[in-house]
């Protein structure tokens, strides 16, 4: 009977030091977590959208306008040249001058 008392003591200590051990090393938190800093800091003096945006010069698109309009109507006569089976020498830069001028226009309309 003594055998049997000293394993339920010994069975109750050991249970009593199971709990004691196992609370004591639980995780605990102290309310929620933080969350993470943003990724992109938020910028407080930016201004409205209507000021960053920037104003057309419309003056220089209507002058890139009328030189890209003045090239763009040369083309033909030099095209009839091309199959006379010349090769106007200034073809080619009116082209590429066409190229760069839209190119500008369409960074100036759509930036």
């Amino acid at each position: 009977m003594e055998y049997r008392m000293r394993g339920r003591l010994c069975l109750c200590i050991l249970l009593i030091g199971v709990v004691l051990v196992g609370g004591s090393s639980a995780q605990r938190r102290n309310g929620y977590p933080t969350p993470p800093a943003p990724a992109v800091p938020a910028d407080t003096t930016s201004q409205s959208p209507k000021a960053t945006t920037s104003r057309l010069d419309t003056v220089a698109l209507e002058r890139e306008a009328k030189e890209m309009a003045a090239l763009a109507s040369s083309i033909p006569a030099d095209i009839e040249q091309l199959k006379k089976g010349l090769l106007p020498s200034s073809a080619i830069d009116k082209l590429k001058r066409i190229e760069k001028l839209s190119k500008e226009l369409r960074s100036h309309i759509r930036p």
